[in-house]
């Protein structure tokens, strides 16, 4: 099966009843995606046949790829004689509400069928299935397949640098990571040791290289090897080459050493000792079956994104946990005296020179209330009355009455000499008083 269009073109064969890419140096493809692609085909029904003419053919994407924007597939038989070619155009768009189904080669709406006709043909069909699948690009159609690292009891790093040199070990499934050579002042941080055992318990690839890709150009005549052990029985050795487009090719090497019996408990009893042998039986086959299947991944570069691989490969300072930031040494407070408590002024014309001047405490000043005192101001010796000072009279008030002759006006009042020079309340002032006149 062959795909082709305007982007690039695509190789399916099946060889020895196993689907592999040839665009990819025979690696195995997508059972699964092939064997869906032709069934789909297969059960292809038209939906409606639209009254087209050769002239609408590139307005529905469906000339030749090499003429138009059309995607062909092709159907060759075991001798290579030709069985079929079908021209995939544009998909149909259904659009909401009560209309349904959108207009012939409208835009909008989601997918609900694709126009196809046979190359060379005058027909056109609207079929109900989308295609989505197909995909004139080898790296979609690569089996997904891949190794995946279980149990890891040690890493151990093989970097560029020195600093990419370090070991990590741990007693079981569930320990801390210990870090092999570790000095009195280092600690490893679990944060950061966690992430190095997992970074490959569930790998993916987004592409795969020939097996006799130069490894001068890939990297890997210098790479930076990464061996695992696991509590299984499983070594796995990664090699990982130069940095590109954010990927970096990665070799892989699988190794097993497993144990052939199993060694009976102290106090096993005979019945128990059935079930046990059969369950290490079937462990073991379990293990030997990985084994195998991840044997296929030697032998040639995968690309794996190079944010996977930094888990693992970093320096050796990176593992550990940050020191602990010492206290800056901090001066003593200075201690302000009390106000009841004066400083003593020093004595030495130097030292006030460079001395910090006595603490005193001012007096509190004397401020002006705003308010007057309501309490009546009392004289000492004559009492005196004094009359009491009208507020600021308003614009609206009537003019004061004058005193009615049957009652005789007051005598004017001499303040006494306590209060001549007594300060005059702010509040008491007339607003509108002259200045006084400088003589």
């Amino acid at each position: 099966m062959t795909i082709q269009s305007t982007t690039g073109k695509v190789a399916l064969l099946k060889k020895d009843d196993v689907w592999v890419i040839e665009d990819r140096a025979g690696y195995p493809a997508n059972f699964e995606r092939i064997g869906d692609l032709l069934r789909k085909i297969w059960d292809l029904k038209t939906v409606q046949e639209p009254n087209v003419g050769p002239t609408q053919f590139a307005r529905l994407e469906l000339a030749e790829p090499l003429a138009g924007a059309g995607t062909k597939i092709e159907f060759k038989g075991k001798d290579g004689k030709a069985l079929g070619a079908l021209i995939l155009g544009k998909k149909h768009m259904k659009t909401g509400g009560a209309g349904g189904l959108g207009g012939f080669g409208a835009d909008g709406g989601f997918p609900a069928g694709r126009y196809v006709m046979q190359p060379g043909g005058a027909r056109v069909s609207l079929v109900s299935e989308t295609l989505e699948e197909v995909e004139a690009k080898p790296e979609s159609w690569l089996s997904r397949d891949f190794f995946k690292i279980e149990n890891p009891s040690a890493v151990t790093l093989a970097g560029t640098t020195d600093a990419q040199k370090w070991k990590l070990t741990r007693e079981n499934a569930t320990a801390e990571w210990k870090l092999d050579g570790a000095k009195a002042d280092e600690k490893p941080d679990a944060a950061k040791t966690s992430p190095v055992g997992t970074a490959f318990a569930a790998p993916t690839f987004s592409d795969v290289l020939a097996p006799d890709a130069k490894p001068a150009d890939t990297g890997l005549d210098k790479p930076a090897a990464i061996t695992i052990e696991t509590f299984d029985g499983f070594t796995y050795v990664l090699k990982a080459g130069k940095e590109t487009n954010g990927n970096q090719p990665v070799t892989i090497e699988v190794n097993g050493k497993f144990a052939k019996e199993r060694t009976p408990g102290k106090d096993e009893k005979p019945e128990d000792k059935t079930r046990l042998d059969e369950e290490f039986k079937k462990k073991l086959k379990d293990y030997e079956d990985k084994l195998a299947a991840e044997k296929k991944f030697e032998g040639r570069p995968f690309l794996i994104a190079k944010s996977t691989l930094d888990l693992v490969v970093k320096d050796r300072a990176a593992l550990l946990a940050a020191p602990a930031a010492s206290s800056p040494s901090t001066p003593p407070a200075t201690v302000r005296p009390p106000e009841s408590v004066a400083t003593p002024p020093l004595t030495t014309p130097a030292a006030q020179s460079y001395a910090t001047p006595p603490v005193t405490i001012p007096p509190r000043p004397n401020v002006p209330v705003n308010n007057p005192p309501r309490k009546p101001v009392e004289a000492v010796t004559p009492p005196v009355s004094a009359p009491q000072i009208p507020a600021t009279k308003p614009a609206t008030q009537p003019p004061a009455t004058r005193p009615s002759q049957d009652r005789p006006a007051p005598p004017p009042v001499k303040p006494s000499e306590s209060l001549k020079h007594a300060p005059t309340p702010a509040s008491q002032a007339p607003a509108n008083a002259a200045p006084p006149t400088k003589q």
